[in-house]
């Protein structure tokens, strides 16, 4: 059978409706874990990136759970930023470009920052073990 493609201007009763309309519509959702972090203030989020980036500091229960939430999704975030390099850095080596080289060298810093999230989030579930003192009082 023979599929018709069809405008995306077309009116809208012609139309399928696809994924991304289902989540346009909130068809679709996905629970990504990051209650406390969202109910969180500007000022407290400010605090959970104090929280999971630095080593000396002394967060409350409420941030460290936030940063806790936080910190696999920078992981990942990381991860792909590393991965989304390397055919950069081999193409531009490949073709003896300067630019290779620059690649490389941000490429290191971002494997550092990749290295230092996964042991902050070590550290930080660590400490959650252990209770904490709020530090509001």
């Amino acid at each position: 059978m023979k599929q018709r493609l069809i405008s995306p201007f077309a009116p809208s009763s012609r139309r399928r409706k696809g994924t991304a309309q289902g989540i346009l519509e909130g068809r679709y959702c996905w629970d990504v874990g990051l209650d406390v972090y969202r109910s969180c203030s500007w000022r407290e989020k400010r605090e959970v990136l104090d929280s999971f980036w630095r080593t000396k500091t002394h967060p409350s229960n409420r941030i460290n759970e936030a940063a806790l939430e936080y910190g696999p999704y920078a992981a990942v975030f990381i991860a792909l930023i590393v991965l989304e390099l390397v055919p950069i850095i081999i193409f531009t080596i490949a073709r003896a470009n300067a630019w290779g080289w620059v690649a490389g060298v941000v490429e290191v810093g971002v494997v550092a920052s990749f290295w230092w999230a996964v042991v902050r989030i070590r550290t930080l579930k660590s400490e959650s073990s252990t209770p904490l003192v709020d530090a509001n009082s």
